[in-house]
């Protein structure tokens, strides 16, 4: 019972004030269509290495070449990681929202930024694959 409790604790706690904020909602809808482009453009790529079942290179060293390899599912960690730190972003600039707006868009704004290099992580990775 305490597990629920908390949880419904913590929905009391997030309110939805965030959305109301033009600024934040820019900076929110910017990180949600980079991730969008990301999924898409990494689906588009290496759509075609769905049924070879070959590893791909997805990480290159300048010192070690290429360092890390995996199959063509695991290049779709980067946007996972890109919606889980949107999630959490989006969850803490709640929260802190009605304390600190300043924080609330910096939280935000740091997620369209993490989306940005997530996009040139993954074009280094299509341009190894070429």
């Amino acid at each position: 019972m305490f597990f629920f409790s908390a949880i419904k604790k913590f929905f009391k706690i997030f309110t939805v004030l965030v959305f109301k904020d033009g600024f934040f909602r820019i900076l929110l809808i910017t990180s949600l269509a980079l991730n969008l482009f990301l999924w898409a453009i990494l689906y588009l790529k290496f759509s075609e290495f769905r049924s070879i079942g070959e590893v791909l290179p997805l990480h290159y060293n300048i010192y070690f070449g290429v360092d890390f390899i995996g199959r063509w599912y695991e290049i779709f960690i980067m946007p996972l990681v890109g919606i889980f730190f949107i999630i959490i972003n989006l969850i803490l600039a709640d929260i802190i929202y009605l304390r600190d707006k300043v924080t609330s868009y910096f939280l935000a704004g740091v997620s369209a930024f993490i989306q940005v290099l997530l996009s040139l992580a993954a074009y280094a990775v299509i341009m190894i694959n070429q």
